[in-house]
């Protein structure tokens, strides 16, 4: 499977593939993909294929995001441009450190800061696993 970097969206991952996906509705997602990934469940569309399945026969449903530190701040990597600045969100604990290394409120309690990308040091993808609290009430 072919991502944009950094990654970021809802991945389900259904019998071992991963498959960019919809939220979740009524015990459902739709699960698309580009090619036809040979499987019975999928349908070709004009924009490539597509299944809607239930979610109790997804192995994993994600949200990713990509973060990043900068400066020692952990963020949020909300875009990188071609001309290689990446669009920061602050996401660590002291948002009054934020403003000290350049960040900018744009929102209550949300700030932000485009930098180049050589400044960004352990990239990582931070996984939220959205089917967690189905599996703790089947225990």
């Amino acid at each position: 499977m072919t991502y944009q970097r950094p990654r970021t969206g809802i991945i389900a991952l259904l019998d071992g593939r991963e498959y960019p996906a919809t939220s979740p509705e009524r015990g459902e997602v739709t699960l698309t993909a580009l090619v036809d990934p040979v499987d019975p469940r999928f349908t070709q569309t004009p924009t490539g294929w597509q299944a809607v399945v239930a979610l109790d026969s997804l192995d994993r449903l994600d949200e990713v995001t990509t973060r990043a530190d900068h400066l020692g701040h952990e963020c949020l990597v909300v875009g990188i441009s071609p001309e290689g600045s990446a669009g920061l969100y602050y996401v660590g604990p002291d948002k009054s450190k934020a403003s000290t290394d350049g960040f900018v409120q744009i929102d209550p309690g949300t700030w932000a800061k485009n930098t180049p990308i050589a400044t960004l040091t352990n990239f990582r993808e931070h996984h939220t696993d959205l089917l967690f609290a189905t599996w703790l009430h089947q225990s």
